[in-house]
């Protein structure tokens, strides 16, 4: 028998098993788009796994337990092609993931979190230039005014540069960066197009250029945005 002093243990935290992996499948995909070797396929093959197992862990009492066992399914396919691509294996791309279910009145969109640096939530978006399209995380940072992307992810999608900008940084001195026009951003539904954002950093920065019009609820899982 328990002494007196010993506290109850707390309560487990529930875990929204679909969400998560719906967020690991999130992932998964950003992985796959830009994936440029066996380890970055196998990091893909690795998410999928994740997002099969959550979906699989979906309880039966859950609204979304149909929908789940129609997502597992669906991910073992891009599992199957992932382990193989990881495997240097040539085969067609599986067929793309079902568009999400029209967004509720009032949302604009719904960003799934991938994880959080610093207590910054990262999300995929997806950048289109002249030589193409693809998805990279970015910190969504409502702090910021504008967006700034890489060096590399600018190189990666072909944006032209079209001017430069000053920006302080965080030791306060002034430095020049070059602008560039994308021709399209893309996250959770949302879509900007013909986008000026700043070249340079380590880190791609979604700021409030892309936003900012909307009402913001960030989530542990997911940021909605208000109409």
């Amino acid at each position: 028998m328990p002494s007196q002093s010993e506290a109850p243990a707390p309560p487990a935290k529930t875990v929204d098993t679909f969400r998560e992996a719906v967020n690991r499948a999130t992932s998964a995909v950003a992985i796959g788009q830009s994936a440029q070797s066996t380890a970055d396929w196998q990091l893909a093959a690795s998410r999928w796994q994740q997002a099969i197992a959550l979906m699989e862990q979906v309880p039966s009492s859950s609204p979304n337990h149909a929908q789940a066992k129609t997502k597992a399914q669906e991910y073992k396919q891009h599992l199957a092609a992932a382990q193989r691509r990881a495997t240097g294996s040539i085969v067609p791309a599986p067929a793309p993931i079902a568009a999400a279910p029209a967004l509720p009145a009032g949302l604009a969109a719904q960003i799934p979190i991938q994880r959080r640096q610093g207590g910054t939530p990262v999300v995929a978006v997806t950048l289109r230039a002249s030589t193409g399209s693809q998805t990279f995380p970015m910190l969504f940072d409502t702090g910021a005014t504008g967006t700034l992307i890489t060096a590399e992810m600018a190189q990666a999608v072909g944006v032209t540069v079209v001017g430069e900008t000053q920006a302080r940084i965080a030791d306060g001195s002034v430095v020049t960066l070059p602008i560039g026009l994308v021709n399209a951003v893309e996250l959770g539904g949302l879509r900007r197009e013909q986008v000026k954002v700043a070249i340079g950093g380590n880190y791609g920065l979604l700021g409030q250029d892309i936003y900012g019009q909307y009402g913001i609820a960030i989530g542990s899982h997911m940021i909605h945005l208000h109409q």
